[in-house]
Order: structure tokens, then C-alpha cells, then sequence
């Protein structure tokens, strides 16, 4: 019989700890866009799989809807950012509402770019380099998304999100009609687009310092089992 059968386990262990250590990334890590440098800021946006009403005048409330949507899913709640709604009230435009973060790139959940930064030479250009259909689950959505906005990320005078005829856009379209396509009557039940607020990609790629002990370990117990196994009798 041999003395030394859970050394064997204890070396197999460490070293599924050290694998699951090293080879494990956090939620939040997952949707770091691919490309970008260490330490670099970057922006997430989604449209919403569930749809709202637009009868609502205050920002608020679109703000709230996007953010109970968002921390709904455990990879974007780990996040732990603050969303806003891309959509404009007739006392706050959506340009406003999100904030501006010159430079800094928005990114949909798949990865694809989406535009430059969240400025008129970016988001609010008139264009995008892609749609933005992607929804909090990472699946595609084309729909109709309240907006209450023109191209430009200002309130469209009469269409703003409220009673009435809000403006809504194609989330099919990476157009100007991604923002701005059409009216209708508040009570429909339209999507929202949501925007994060700026996050950072992880600042040293390197394994973690548990991997590194946990390999450590598993390297100090595999060379003290052969020390035993060739020790003489």
C-alpha cells in the first residue's frame, strides 16, 4: 500500500484552484471590449427586451426603468454603474441626460462599436457605426425605442417623452432613424436605450495573485510527493 494516495488529490486540488484561479474572469471583466488597451475607459449601451410607456414628463422615471432593466442581469449589475436613458423630456435633452465623455468610445454588449464618444461628433452625429440592437441579454432586438429626440440629442418640440405623440426610433438603424423616426401615442409600449456610465477595462492582465499561490502551492506539494516517492525504503 502506498502512504501516499491523498497527496496526489491534494496536488490535483491546487492545481484545479490554481486553473479556476487563473483561467476565471469576473462578469464585469467579460464585457470589456476586446482591443482595448489596459486601464482604458469605455462606455455600454443596450436596448431594453422589455418595453414602456412614454407618458411619463419627468427623466427620472426612464432613468430608473433602465437601471432596475440593467441590474437585473448579474454581469451588468457587477458592473455597478449608472445608467441612463437616451431619451429627451421637454425640460432635458438626452445629450444632457447622459452626460458627456469626450474620447471615450460606446460599445454595444456584443462588442461592436457603436460610435466614437457620446458627443455630436460621436453619438449624436446623426449616424452610427453600428445599430444599437443588442439587448441586456446580448441577443439582437430590432424595435421601436422611445426617444422623445431629434439627431442632435435635443428634445424634438411636441414629441418629447410625455403625454402626446413622442418621437421614437428603429433600432434596426444606424441612421439618423436609430433616434428619430416617427410619433405616436404615449400609451404604446415601446423600448428604452440604456447608457452606462464611463467604466475602465482591467488595469493589469496578469493572473490573479490567488492563481499565482495557488500554483505555488500545488508546485510545492507535487515536488514534495516525488521527494517521498524516491526516498529510500
Amino acid at each position: 500500500m502506498t502512504p501516499y494516495r491523498k497527496t496526489g488529490f491534494r496536488i490535483a486540488a491546487a492545481l484545479a484552484l490554481a486553473y479556476v484561479a487563473m483561467a476565471g474572469r469576473s462578469q464585469a471583466e467579460e464585457l470589456s471590449p476586446v482591443g482595448l488597451a489596459p486601464g482604458s475607459p469605455y462606455i455600454l449601451v443596450f436596448v431594453t427586451n422589455d418595453t414602456y410607456t412614454a407618458t411619463s414628463t419627468a427623466i427620472g422615471t426612464y432613468n430608473a426603468e433602465v437601471n432596475t432593466e440593467a441590474n437585473g442581469i448579474a454581469a451588468l449589475a457587477a458592473l455597478m454603474t449608472t445608467w441612463s436613458a437616451i431619451g429627451s423630456t421637454s425640460s432635458v435633452n438626452a445629450i444632457d441626460n447622459i452626460g458627456s465623455n469626450p474620447g471615450v468610445p460606446i460599445y454595444d454588449l456584443n462588442g461592436d462599436l457603436i460610435a466614437a464618444d457620446d458627443t455630436l461628433a460621436g453619438l449624436f452625429s446623426g449616424s452610427l457605426l453600428n445599430p444599437i440592437n443588442i439587448d441586456e441579454n446580448g441577443d439582437t432586438l430590432n424595435n421601436f425605442v422611445w426617444t422623445g429626440s431629434l439627431s442632435d440629442g435635443t428634445a424634438w418640440v411636441g414629441h418629447a417623452l410625455g403625454p402626446g405623440g413622442p418621437d421614437f426610433g428603429d433600432s434596426s438603424s444606424s441612421g439618423s432613424h436609430w433616434i428619430t423616426y416617427a410619433t405616436t401615442t404615449s400609451g404604446a409600449s415601446e423600448s428604452l436605450y440604456a447608457i452606462s456610465g464611463v467604466l475602465t477595462t482591467a488595469p493589469v492582465p496578469e493572473p490573479s495573485t490567488l492563481a499565482m499561490m495557488a500554483l505555488g502551492g500545488a508546485i510545492l506539494l507535487l515536488a514534495g510527493s516525488r521527494k517521498k516517492t524516491h526516498s529510500p525504503a
